[in-house]
């Protein structure tokens, strides 16, 4: 598989470390955020392929739709990965800006998926 760099957005160290182990099988080393500005921050600096925002960094449950817009955040995709399985919460994360949705428990089949699909 190519090289990838993705960005993990999340406030807890602990479950971007376990994003990261699932992610680490397909080669990817993600770099890791705690905020919204912080991986904005990053994409202005590097080339990143994918962001993935776990539910947690989310504040008011979704993404904040201002942000996606910005010049250099629009042109990488964006995964929510979230704790919650309903059809609000996916199109609430859709309609705001991301990509795809992925449910937590992370599977890695879901996640090779969305590498294939997403990333550049």
């Amino acid at each position: 598989m190519p090289s990838r760099r993705v960005v993990v957005v999340g406030h807890d160290l602990e479950a971007q470390q376990a994003f990261a182990s699932v992610l680490a099988p397909s080669g990817v080393a993600p770099i890791l955020a705690t905020s919204a500005r912080e991986a904005e921050m990053i994409v202005n600096r590097h080339f990143i392929s994918l962001l993935f925002f776990l539910d947690e960094a989310l504040g008011g449950g979704t993404i904040d739709s201002q942000w996606c817009a910005q010049p250099a955040v629009r042109q990488v995709p964006l995964v929510v990965v979230s704790r919650f399985d309903d059809w609000k919460h996916r199109l609430a994360a859709l309609r705001s800006g991301a990509s795809d949705y992925v449910r937590y428990p992370l599977v890695r089949d879901e996640i090779e998926r969305v590498l294939e699909l997403w990333s550049r």
